[in-house]
C-alpha cells in the first residue's frame, strides 16, 4: 500500500530556489556546450515507453531515473522501495518533499510488489460484454495479476488522465519478483504501456539480461553524488544515431534535464 512521507513536503521549491537552480544549471549548460536530452521516445511519439536505468551509485541513478521520468511527465509518479536495515545513501526526490504525497508510493522490502494471485479467470466475464474479443480478457487479467501497488499506481494514473511516467526507484531491491528473462519481462512491462503509463526502472549494482526487455537501456557511471559532474549516461538499446547513441558515452553535466536534477539534489553537498 502506499504510504505518506514521514514528513510533510514542500510542495515545490521556493522561487529563489528556481532562481538558483536556472542560474547554476546555465553555468553547466556553459561549460558543457551541448543542450540536448535524449530521446526516450520513438520518434517523439506520446506513447508510454519503458527505460532502465542502471549503474553503481544508488543516488545518481535516482536522479537521472527522474530526469528522465519528466521528459515524459512534468509530474511523475515515485515508487520507493526501501530497505529498513540499510541507511540512505544520500538525497534522492523520493526523500527530499520532491514527490507530491499523492504520487509517492512507498514499499518497505518489496511489500506488496509480489504479483497478485488470480484463482479464475470465469468471474472476469461479468466485468465484459460477452461480445469483447478475447484480448481484452487478457489484458483485464493481465492487470489482475500485476502486484498490488503496481495495479493502485495504474488506478490513480488513469484517474489523473493522459499518459503518466513512474519512477520505480530502488528497483534492484525486489527485481527478483519478476522474470528474469527479456521476454518475460516485456510482458509485463506491455500491461503497463497498455494502461498508459510509461515505466523509468532505477537499478543499482549487478544488473541481468532481463533489463533488455525494456525499450531504452542506459548505463550511469559515478562515484559519487558529489562527483557527478564526471560521471557519464551510455545507452545500451534503443538509440541508434546521435549523442545518445548506442555505446556513447556522455558526461551528466553535458544533458540539461540530468544536469538540473543533480544540482538540485547534490550542490548543497560539495
Amino acid at each position: 500500500m502506499s504510504e505518506p512521507p514521514a514528513t510533510e513536503p514542500a510542495p515545490s521549491p521556493s522561487p529563489r530556489a528556481l532562481v538558483t537552480l536556472q542560474k547554476a544549471s546555465s553555468r553547466v549548460r556553459g561549460v558543457s556546450g551541448r543542450n540536448q536530452d535524449p530521446p526516450i521516445r520513438a520518434s517523439g511519439t506520446p506513447h508510454p515507453t519503458t527505460v532502465f536505468i542502471g549503474g553503481d551509485c544508488r543516488p545518481v541513478v535516482n536522479a537521472v531515473a527522474f530526469a528522465m521520468a519528466e521528459l515524459l511527465d512534468l509530474t511523475p509518479f515515485w515508487l520507493e522501495v526501501r530497505d529498513p536495515d540499510a541507511p540512505l545513501d544520500g538525497p534522492d526526490p523520493g526523500t527530499t518533499g520532491w514527490i507530491p504525497p499523492d504520487r509517492l508510493f512507498v514499499s518497505e522490502g518489496g511489500t506488496g510488489l509480489q504479483a497478485s494471485k488470480l484463482a479464475s479467470t470465469d468471474a472476469l466475464w461479468t466485468l465484459v460484454r460477452a461480445d469483447e474479443p478475447e484480448s481484452v480478457l487478457t489484458l483485464l487479467t493481465d492487470f489482475l495479476r500485476l502486484p498490488e501497488v503496481i495495479q493502485e499506481i495504474v488506478s490513480t494514473a488513469s484517474a489523473n488522465g493522459g499518459p503518466k511516467a513512474v519512477v520505480a526507484a530502488n528497483s534492484d531491491r525486489f527485481a527478483h519478483l519478476f522474470p528474469r528473462t527479456a521476454a518475460g519481462l516485456q510482458r509485463f512491462l506491455q500491461t503497463l504501456e497498455a494502461s498508459s503509463l510509461s515505466i523509468i526502472a532505477a537499478h543499482t549494482g549487478r544488473t541481468g539480461p532481463g533489463r533488455f526487455g525494456f525499450r531504452q537501456v542506459f548505463r550511469v557511471s559515478a562515484q559519487s553524488p558529489e562527483k557527478w559532474m564526471e560521471g557519464t549516461i551510455t545507452c545500451e538499446q534503443g538509440i541508434d544515431q546521435g549523442t545518445f547513441a548506442v555505446g556513447r558515452a556522455t558526461r551528466l553535466s553535458d544533458v540539461p534535464s540530468i544536469a538540473r536534477v543533480c544540482i538540485g539534489l547534490f550542490s548543497k553537498r560539495q
